[in-house]
């Protein structure tokens, strides 16, 4: 490498170890490289062993571990005091390097009963391999086996509970309260369970805090192999919205030009493009610093919003010779304009002209080569060999070939990172620049009250018990009133996908309200003579959306308000639930063919027991592919219309609550709200319940934005609900009141 990425490479490490140096002290650290001494603390109490333990090989030579057997764990006094505004720990960090043989069973971390008379706050499910609880949700990503892995958990209750994996984060849970779930004793159970399942795992190092660490803070601790954690934002950026300084960053350095460049329309009126022309390209130094022994840089991925004028010409994306000597690594063939290269093959699929695409490549050389376009997986490609064709050195050339191959190329936006995103990562990012929301295929409307099972796009429904027309969400707009024991049969005519034999990649639209909460309401199930449990659920303790297998949503539904519930779902990535357009539940993916695969019949409010009371529906509709958050966004909420076709508009302007401030608070707190058209406000405050506490009315309104200010006179400590009522639009926020 050159002695320029030295350089970088110094002033890292010495701004790691100077900004490490401010880290808090651990309360307690036990390392367990001492094989005849494997319960000492390097700080704090030794450890109590309950069970059998033996010695391990940790992550890196000379590096020691201890292996836990089933039904045996660890007691930790960790000699913590109450904080965080209760009697118990509520406020803390705790650090656990682990391994496990095997993946498929339960593996618990922790837990806070000192007895052991209850199940692990903490665990693997044996079904996705994910990190959680039901309280918490689980994470959308789930472990491997014999890999190791520095988990940090930080615990701030009644503010927020996350999970980071190697520094990455894998889980924002929902939120507990104080002195409650997650808050310790003077004692914390380590790996255990009281119904073993705790299998085997492998610990390394164990550490605690007494405070909850930031992101950052997380980032310095790295790994379980001693590397930093790498960030997974943008380490550089490009827009080219400004004509005059088409070179200028958004993030990281400027751009430099090789040829001629030229500022052009993009592919929204507010995003604007550049145009590069044949032998015209980018030099990009992108300040990734390595990680690890490899010389070059091995992992990284790169966006482009790209668009050609023309197809029949190769077009050129990237080269990683720095002096442009050489064929660029990534191509649009000329003969049939699919993407990719000779080592790693090419697409199937192919780009056209004068279409905007969101171009994703994904490496990891010793893993693979990925290349996505407008969210999908184009190509999977072999990965190469460290330090062998495609490692970066300083300078990355953009659009850059060496011999013609580089047709005129049209780019919105540019960006890199020093990771290989997932397939996760990817879809977040959205679809093409343009925001296209994919025709549906299939919606029901409910608006002719003479046939309330007709199909606007698809198949006809069929009911199975009693249904009534009843008015919908805004005037004009009908709905289908579901009693309890009823449901409907959906023939969505989706063929297998994913991977599978069933269908492993779809979206789901529901716009209801329910008239009464305290009680189960089922939104769909996959078996299809209703012999199960529904598959979704809002519970009747908190209202919350989920099952036992997803975990549940943070936020509950109301008695009376509309909302329009997406359910996107890529079995072996993720299961998420928006509604109103904003992300409530993020869960690990499923097993392929498994929990939530469709077969050709999908059954709407359908429950074998009666846990499926009374729901309105205003609008059913169904996608072929799992929808990304941006894309659900432009769907807005159970009031805005959806046309048929492929959507290219934005979401429009709806009344909305902000988050107040500040919180949690003792006195008084101040929460903003928008009001986009004129009609009656009123607000009120529920606990967690789902019970009225209190309301409030602001009268009629018009256009405009307000401030409301909240005082706690009336309210005891805890965790709250505050709702905005108006013009048939719902909006809430969690509130918590600490005197």
């Amino acid at each position: 490498m050159k002695t320029k990425l030295t350089l970088v490479i110094a002033l890292f490490l010495f701004a790691v170890f100077s900004v490490s140096a401010q880290l808090p002290e651990r309360s307690g650290w036990w390392k367990f490289d001492e094989a005849s001494y494997l319960t000492k603390a390097d700080i704090g109490s030794d450890l109590e062993l309950v069970g059998t333990q033996e010695s391990a090989s940790g992550p890196l030579a000379g590096n020691g571990a201890t292996l836990i057997g089933i039904g045996s764990y660890l007691k930790m006094t960790h000699g913590l005091y109450g904080n965080g505004g209760g009697t118990l720990v509520n406020e803390y960090t705790l650090q656990i390097d682990f391994s496990v043989p095997e993946v498929g069973v339960w593996h618990a971390f922790f837990q806070t009963e000192m007895a052991n008379a209850d199940d692990a706050d903490l665990f693997t499910n044996s079904s996705s391999n994910s990190l959680g609880t039901q309280a918490t949700g689980y994470t959308s990503k789930g472990i491997s086996a014999e890999t190791w892995y520095r988990m940090v958990v930080t615990v701030k209750n009644g503010e927020f509970y996350r999970i980071y994996m190697n520094g990455e984060l894998w889980l924002e849970g929902a939120v507990q309260s104080i002195d409650s779930r997650f808050a310790l004793g003077e004692t914390l159970l380590m790996f255990a369970d009281n119904d073993e399942e705790d299998n085997l795992i492998t610990c390394s190092e164990i550490g605690i805090w007494d405070v909850a660490f930031d992101e950052d803070q997380v980032n310095q601790l790295g790994d379980a192999e001693g590397n930093r954690a790498r960030v997974r934002t943008k380490m550089g950026s490009w827009k080219f919205d400004d004509a005059a300084d088409l070179l200028k960053a958004e993030i990281g350095l400027p751009l430099e030009l090789v040829g001629t460049q030229e500022s052009v329309a993009g592919p929204t009126a507010d995003n604007k493009a550049v145009k590069m022309d044949l032998n015209s390209y980018f030099k990009v130094n992108h300040e990734i610093a390595l990680n690890g022994e490899d010389v070059l840089v091995n992992e990284y991925s790169i966006q482009m919003d790209f668009m050609v004028p023309e197809t029949g010409k190769w077009h050129a994306f990237f080269q990683t010779d720095a002096a442009n000597a050489s064929d660029a690594e990534l191509f649009t063939k000329s003969s049939d304009y699919t993407i990719g290269n000779a080592t790693v093959g090419y697409s199937t699929s192919s780009i056209t002209a004068n279409t905007w695409n969101r171009l994703v490549v994904s490496v990891k050389n010793g893993s693979f080569f990925k290349i996505y376009v407008n969210g999908y997986l184009w190509v999977d490609g072999v990965g190469q060999d460290k330090d062998g064709r495609f490692a970066l050195d300083d300078i990355l050339l953009i659009f850059a070939d060496d011999d013609g191959d580089d047709g005129a190329i049209i780019c919105s936006e540019l960006s890199i990172w020093e990771v290989a995103l997932t397939d996760n990562e990817v879809m977040e990012l959205g679809g093409d620049p343009v925001g296209t929301v994919p025709m549906r295929v299939g919606l029901w409307k409910f608006d002719d009250s003479a046939n309330l099972l007709k199909a606007d796009v698809g198949s006809d429904l069929e009911v199975m018990g009693a249904q009534s027309a009843i008015a919908g969400p805004e005037a004009g707009n009908g709905a289908t009133n579901l009693s309890l024991g009823s449901y409907l049969k959906m023939y969505h005519g989706i063929s297998g996908n994913g991977d599978g034999t069933m269908v492993n990649d779809y979206s789901i639209q529901i716009d209801f309200s329910v008239p009464e909460v305290n009680v189960w309401h089922a939104f769909i199930q996959t078996t299809v003579d209703n012999s199960d449990d529904a598959d979704l659920f809002t519970n009747s303790s908190a209202n919350f959306i989920g099952t036992a297998t997803t975990g549940y949503s943070s936020n509950p539904v109301l008695a009376g308000g509309w909302y329009r519930m997406i359910i996107s779902v890529k079995n072996g990535v993720f299961f998420k639930i928006f509604v109103n357009g904003e992300p409530w539940l993020q869960s690990a993916g499923q097993a392929i063919d498994g929990r939530f695969a469709l077969s050709d019949v999908l059954l709407i409010f359908a429950d074998d027991d009666g846990d499926d009371n009374a729901i309105y529906c205003s609008e059913l509709g169904i996608w072929d592919v799992s929808l990304t958050a941006d894309q659900v966004a432009k769907l807005g909420d159970a009031s805005t219309p959806i046309t048929t076709s492929v959507l290219k508009r934005e979401i429009r302007n709806t009344s909305g609550l902000d988050q107040n401030y500040p919180n949690p608070f003792s006195n008084s707190t101040t929460f903003s709200y928008q009001v986009n058209k004129t009609g009656n406000v009123s607000f009120r405050v529920l606990d967690m319940a789902g019970n009225e506490v209190q309301v409030i009315s602001e009268g009629v309104k018009s256009p405009g934005k307000y401030n409301l200010e909240l005082r706690s006179d009336k309210l005891a400590n805890g965790v709250y609900y505050f709702q905005m009522n108006s013009n048939n639009e719902t909006s809430v926020r969690k509130m918590i009141v600490i005197k």
